[in-house]
């Protein structure tokens, strides 16, 4: 029944896409037959291939990261236990498979640099920045402190690369924390939270996504500082590889090493009953079913679609592009489970203040002006640092006038807020606009621009929840002084009855 639910879901969050295509198709663009019926099925494919996959991470990613801190009983192990957590990150991060089409995608528009060799050095970032993360919580950090800090090497780095490498480190923050690793994070943060944190604050949960997702943007800044523009040569990938056998590797070196790192861990620490190992490896063998799936429908159709809508942009006018992009932006949010659970989250912290269908259509919102605004970069050929560096100053200058739970809320929610079809749909969107008016290196940034979009927004829901909060304040004060009022009064009445009858017995 559960397995019926989110296949439902899923469908239905990608059925408006599939209109929009057909819309398209129908009144502006005519789209080959074969391309429409080959994402057709890719739809079909995602849909279980995704939910076969979500099943596997909820039965395993999630219990893995919890048996694991739950193992460190003694601070002796707690460098061990930091150790695994690091490797552990890294094949999670692996495994993701937002990385995986992100990767995918920087090498077919000409970087020259192995698949694996990317999906390493974005893991390494997402492994270190995770032991940044416990030790955070572990000596109670205020994370403001080490946002600033952590934005001034961003930026400092971003001075020595060109443009586009800088767009393509701000796509791989953005695309780390996903359906694998998020769960993963957040079970190492609330347990660590739980046993080491001195406050026992459950607001310390929050940060841990944030962070994860700025070692990437680092790791991969320093890889082109170190590589020059060796690294920007055409690569010439080989096509005789066939789409199933590449989901197949994709899927085995994302699942395999995840699923030896836990049993390496568990055989020398947790020492798990056989019947639970066994269960874990059926998890195992769900989440690598269904991200073979999920894989082989992307490249089967999806990305392809996403080309020939690029193309399709390439040729309206602006008014057209800018009302279509919007349209993408607002609708993809939908389609991304990641934004319904952050949404239930703030709900949840503010205490029903913010609604999550409030947060949906503001994240929504700035999805669509996201997606706009990478668009307008393309076509008016504008500066992807400056508009990072504007909007994240900004980010930087609310999260010292929002409550703190906001500022680690937010952050994390621009590592989540793009999810595999941002990265599979409308980033091949772009990066085909790009081709044809400029280069396809053009069209990267899109992530970068959608991760930090949420992070104002949220923000900026944190200022209206603090001034909602002082509003009922000033209410309940109101209230309480007028409740105090009265009964003074009433005090008084009782007293003047009092003393008439008094008088009126003396009277007589």
């Amino acid at each position: 029944m559960q397995f019926l639910k989110r296949f439902r879901d899923i469908f239905l969050a990608l059925l408006p896409i599939v209109v929009i295509v057909f819309f398209v198709h129908f009144f502006f663009y005519e789209i080959d037959t074969k391309i429409i019926i080959a994402f057709l099925i890719s739809v079909v494919l995602i849909c279980i291939g995704e939910t076969l996959f979500l099943s596997g991470v909820d039965s395993t990613i999630m219990p893995m990261g919890d048996l694991m801190v739950n193992s460190v009983n003694k601070a002796s192990m707690f460098a061990v236990f930091t150790m695994f957590t690091i490797i552990f990150g890294v094949c999670a991060t692996i495994a993701e498979p937002d990385v995986s089409i992100f990767s995918e995608q920087v090498i077919a528009s000409g970087i020259n640099v192995p698949k694996l060799v990317l999906m390493i050095f974005i893991g390494i970032g997402v492994g270190l920045f995770i032991t940044i993360g416990i030790q955070r919580i572990i000596r109670n950090i205020n994370i403001k402190y080490i946002y600033v800090v952590l934005f001034a090497i961003i930026f400092l780095l971003s001075t020595q690369i060109k443009q586009e490498y800088i767009a393509i480190a701000f796509d791989a923050g953005g695309a780390t924390t996903g359906i694998v690793t998020a769960p993963f994070l957040l079970a190492i943060s609330s347990g660590v939270t739980s046993k080491f944190s001195k406050d026992n604050d459950n607001n310390e949960v929050f940060g841990m996504l944030g962070l994860a997702s700025l070692g990437p943007i680092i790791a991969v800044l320093l890889f082109f500082i170190a590589f020059g523009d060796k690294a920007g040569e055409i690569y010439e990938s080989s096509k005789s590889v066939s789409i199933l056998f590449s989901a197949l590797k994709q899927s085995s070196l994302a699942i395999i090493p995840l699923t030896i790192v836990f049993y390496l861990y568990d055989l020398l620490f947790i020492k798990l009953p056989a019947r639970r190992k066994l269960e874990l490896l059926v998890g195992l063998v769900m989440s690598f079913g269904g991200l073979f799936l999920f894989l082989f429908g992307i490249e089967f159709g999806i990305e392809k679609m996403g080309t020939v809508i690029g193309e399709f942009l390439a040729t309206v006018s602006t008014p057209l592009m800018i009302v279509i992009c919007i349209i993408f932006g607002f609708v993809i949010t939908f389609s991304e489970p990641s934004v319904i659970v952050l949404a239930k989250q703030v709900q949840t912290a503010t205490k029903r203040n913010i609604p999550s269908v409030v947060v949906m259509f503001a994240i929504a919102i700035s999805m669509a002006l996201a997606i706009l605004i990478s668009a307008l970069k393309i076509v008016y050929s504008i500066n992807f640092f400056y508009i990072i560096l504007i909007g994240y100053l900004i980010a930087l200058v609310l999260m010292f006038v929002v409550p703190e739970m906001f500022t680690s809320l937010a952050f994390d929610s621009g590592g989540v807020a793009s999810g595999p079809m941002t990265s599979a749909f409308i980033l091949p969107i772009m990066i085909s606009l790009a081709a044809q008016t400029s280069s396809p290196l053009a069209g990267f940034g899109l992530i970068g621009i959608v991760s930090m979009s949420p992070i104002i927004v949220l923000q900026l829901l944190g200022l209206v929840y603090k001034f909602e909060l002082k509003r009922k304040d000033v209410v309940d004060h109101r209230r309480s002084v007028s409740i105090s009022y009265t009964m003074d009064l009433y005090s008084n009445m009782e007293a003047l009855e009092e003393e008439y009858k008094r008088k009126y017995k003396e009277n007589r």
